[in-house]
């Protein structure tokens, strides 16, 4: 008789298409109603959904609550944690999901032991990592459920998973029917015969083992008597059941020999996985994935500097900026499966973080340079990075003449913008208000070629000069350097590389879209539209190129328009591409949109079909070819489209090339043939949808249910947005070290942290005359800093913040993105701190200097 464990849980969604404060009204009684049935059974537990945020939520309505609660987890019948939210696992670096843990983890702790499982049934498919991230985090299983192939991937749903340096190993259970296995438990016939019995036959078709049975669902409450009612099913089912919780399950799982599976969880076989979600509501995506980048590249270093020089700022303050993003990084929220009022929500909470953002760093910034008593013709500018910088930075100057010209670094303006002068403006004094004529000066963006040294920052001087800006129009459609050229001709875009031309190597893709919220999905006549420019101007500049290129075509407007071949409004579109000194290429495409439930895709021609692609992913990049279409039916839930995520980087590999595209844009590719696509925006005006070609029967979510009704979202429309799609490309032979990729990757995401202390304009940052300068005396030297220099070793730093648990300490995490482990030579790194080896948690580890391949390592500094 098979033993089967059954598990009393809720799945809670933060938002969907109700609100965050609709789903806090619903918790307010069914998490009353959990801990008073807890404490009326102590033999009973509870899971809550494996994420903390909504935990602390609900406390917010019952403070007095807080030593119940403390004693169910004390008692191990309340299960909290670890995540603060449930995570996408596609779409969010690796250094998001690690903060997701160690945020969630640092603020279970104030009721007790979190849940030390990687608990996430609900995801839409998991990257290929999550088990480096997962041991990073501590923990050392996970319980899923989107995107197993079973038969394909592994034979059992219960087995070990490894991430692709093949030495991250946790125990994997997968829910094959689901969270909701065994809702709604009641001891009945129809219930045991009709639900519970046929789940148990269906599992065991793969497994010989004990089963594992989630017993709640979305928004539910306990299970009142749930003890009492599993006794009383006993005596209906065929099986033997039993009270269990998922610690339990998995310490019998680990004593089976379990199957060994190492790659992603991408195949919508027994759920459905929407694998063109990535492109939805692509304003929110944006904003989230520009938010991650700030936190991680600027901010949370600028507040490690901060510290150590005498500039006291709560580091609370970048856990609430990340809370705000984790809270918009749930699975719903990050796919933008959710209702506009939902969506609008979600917006609001990434302006939050980014305002908290903005004014960390200007505090910081502006406080630096009072302490330095700089004056308005200096610059500090600020190396994020303990690897010692050599390029170019651009930079932000406030002058009254045209143009400035630096005097220890070579500089180019690019761009200049004049704000005009103002009468009639208060000028406060000593002896009075006066009123004055504010004259007017110029806004101008600097390109600066310097050095600067390891996490730290220089100091410099400038003058301003009456000197034109140096520019003029080619007169051929062309511009060019040493290898790369770029030409226009006859309504193309041709690329010549050493010699080669790629012929229409850059264009614009259109087509209609009859998907929602969920995927992306043709009408049924699919007609794709080359968007082809009819308007080239080269403009030729001291140390770069531009090619501007515009264009418009009619398109039809709505779906309905699209289906009677009405093409009837203007589409608009430019793209920038600009070629600097040394053959780096990278391009800029805007436009405002114009047109409904449509798709509009970038698309790059290479000279010959590629065979693979190779996408970046957390710590590594994974290689991925196109798989076979034909009568997916009979296997899938929806079609396993050859759509899939990258994150910064994609290559696709033909025979003789390696054609590479970087952005922070967008996540969402597809390669056939020799064409790659990166997506740009798909809109849409429903949340979900039935009998889609890529997606025929039901409409995901809740809409074709039992008294739900479609529900419209004009905000995903993204109508009469101003779009923007900032890109790097480069071209290589096919063959080349992996890590020149990631080095140059990570020379792109370096931002660009600078001030300049002006009374011109005190509103470049929102908070600047408000910011006091103290007396407080910092730890610096006059005119260059540094705290952390490793010199020009470009090791890969993965992330570097303060420690959230020893004010003192801060923490840096390095990463191996290649396949060859590498050796740090961490005593001449860190001379004269005290080292130590721990996880993202902060839990201390066994001393390493390696770093296997595809992973990371973490060290607290003190």
């Amino acid at each position: 008789m098979t033993n089967v464990h059954i598990v009393n849980h809720t799945h809670w969604d933060r938002e969907w298409y109700f609100t965050s404060m609709d789903a806090l009204v619903l918790s307010d009684q069914l998490f009353s109603d959990a801990i008073d049935e807890l404490k009326k059974h102590p033999e009973a537990s509870f899971v809550l959904d494996g994420q903390l945020s909504i935990l602390d939520d609900y406390l917010l309505l019952y403070p007095e609550r807080r030593d119940d609660i403390k004693e169910l987890v004390t008692n191990k019948q309340l299960f909290i944690g670890p995540w603060y939210t449930q995570s996408d696992a596609f779409f969010t670096t690796g250094e998001a999901v690690l903060r997701n843990a160690m945020i969630g983890i640092f603020e279970s702790k104030k009721y007790g032991e979190y849940m030390p499982i990687g608990y996430l049934p609900d995801t839409f498919g998991f990257n290929a990592q999550i088990p480096v991230i997962l041991k990073e985090a501590g923990l050392e299983s996970i319980i899923m459920w989107r995107g197993l192939h079973l038969n394909k991937h592994v034979k059992s749903p219960y087995f070990k998973w490894r991430g692709l340096n093949r030495k991250s190993e946790v125990t994997a259970l997968n829910l094959p029917q689901g969270y909701g296995t065994g809702m709604l438990l009641e001891p009945t016939t129809e219930y045991v015969d009709g639900r519970l019995d046929p789940a148990i036959d269906f599992i065991k078709q793969y497994t010989d083992s004990e089963i594992l049975i989630p017993s709640g669902n979305d928004q539910l409450a306990i299970i009142h008597d749930f003890t009492e009612k599993i006794e009383k099913i006993n005596q209906l089912g065929k099986y033997t059941y039993q009270v269990s919780t998922y610690q339990d399950f998995l310490a019998y799982v680990k004593q089976q020999e379990l199957e060994i599976y190492s790659g992603e969880f991408r195949e919508p076989v027994l759920a459905r996985v929407h694998k063109t979600i990535g492109s939805v509501r692509m304003d929110l995506k944006q904003m989230i994935f520009h938010l991650e980048d700030k936190l991680i590249q600027r901010i949370e270093p600028l507040m490690v500097l901060a510290e150590k020089v005498g500039i006291k700022l709560s580091n609370r303050l970048v856990m609430l900026a990340w809370k705000k993003l984790l809270e918009s990084q749930a699975h719903d929220s990050l796919a933008g499966c959710v209702s506009d009022s939902v969506a609008e929500d979600i917006k609001h909470r990434l302006k939050e973080a980014q305002e908290i953002c903005d004014s960390i760093e200007n505090t910081i910034l502006k406080q630096l340079a009072d302490y330095l008593a700089l004056n308005q013709n200096e610059i500090l500018v600020v190396n994020t990075s303990p690897n010692r910088f050599k390029g170019t930075k651009t930079v932000t100057v406030l002058s009254s003449k045209p143009n400035v010209q630096f005097l220890t670094a070579e500089s180019v303006v690019v761009q200049q913008e004049f704000v005009a002068s103002r009468e009639n403006i208060l000028e406060e004094t000593p002896a009075g208000n006066r009123y004055i004529t504010e004259p007017g000066y110029y806004i101008l963006t600097v390109e600066l070629t310097c050095e600067l040294p390891g996490l730290g920052y220089k100091v410099f001087a400038f003058e301003e000069t009456e000197n034109e800006l140096k520019r003029y129009v080619g007169k051929e459609s062309k511009i060019s350097s040493k290898e790369l050229s770029v030409e226009f001709m006859d309504g193309v875009v041709n690329l010549n590389f050493q010699g080669t031309v790629f012929k229409d190597f850059l264009s614009l893709v259109e087509e209609g879209n009859a998907g929602d919220t969920y995927d992306f999905s043709p009408n049924k006549d699919r007609v794709e539209e080359t968007l082809r420019f009819d308007r080239c101007e080269c403009l030729i500049e001291e140390r770069q190129q531009k090619m501007i290129l515009q264009g418009q075509m009619k398109l039809p407007k709505t779906m309905t328009d699209r289906e009677a071949g009405q093409y009837n409004t203007t589409f608009s579109y430019q793209m920038t591409l600009t070629l600097k000194k040394e053959g780096q290429l990278s391009g800029s495409i805007t436009f405002k949109n114009s047109i409904m439930n449509h798709r509009v895709r970038l698309q790059l021609r290479g000279l010959q079909d590629f065979v693979k692609a190779e996408a970046g992913l957390p710590f590594g990049m994974i290689t991925r070819e196109n798989q076979p279409l034909e009568n997916w039916e009979e296997i899938y839930s929806e079609m396993p489209v050859n759509v899939n995520p990258f994150e910064k980087i994609v290559s696709g590999l033909s025979p003789d090339y390696r054609l590479t595209l970087f952005t922070q844009d967008s996540k969402e590719y597809e390669y056939q043939a020799n064409r790659l696509w990166v997506t740009l925006l798909a809109t849409t005006d429903s949340l979900g949808k039935p009998d889609l070609l890529y997606r025929p029967g039901r409409a995901s979510g809740d809409t074709t249910k039992k008294g739900h009704i479609m529900m419209e979202t004009p905000l995903a429309q993204q109508l009469g947005q101003d779009i923007r799609f900032d890109f790097d490309l480069r071209i290589d032979a096919s063959v080349l070290p992996v890590e020149k990729l990631h080095h140059w990757k990570n020379q792109l995401l370096q931002p660009s942290v600078s001030y300049q202390k002006q009374a011109l304009n005190y509103f470049v940052q929102r908070i600047d005359n408000k910011i006091q300068t103290f007396e407080t005396k910092l730890s610096l030297q006059e005119k260059e800093y540094s705290l952390l220099d490793f010199g020009e070793t470009e090791l890969f730093i993965s992330s570097l913040h303060r420690s959230y648990y020893d004010s003192s300490a801060f923490i840096v995490r390095f990463e191996n993105p290649t396949a060859n482990e590498i050796q740090l030579p961490v005593r001449e790194l860190f001379i004269g701190n005290k080292v130590l080896r721990i996880n993202a948690v902060e839990e201390p580890l066994e001393y390493t200097e390696i770093v296997d391949p595809y992973s990371v390592v973490t060290f607290l500094i003190k």
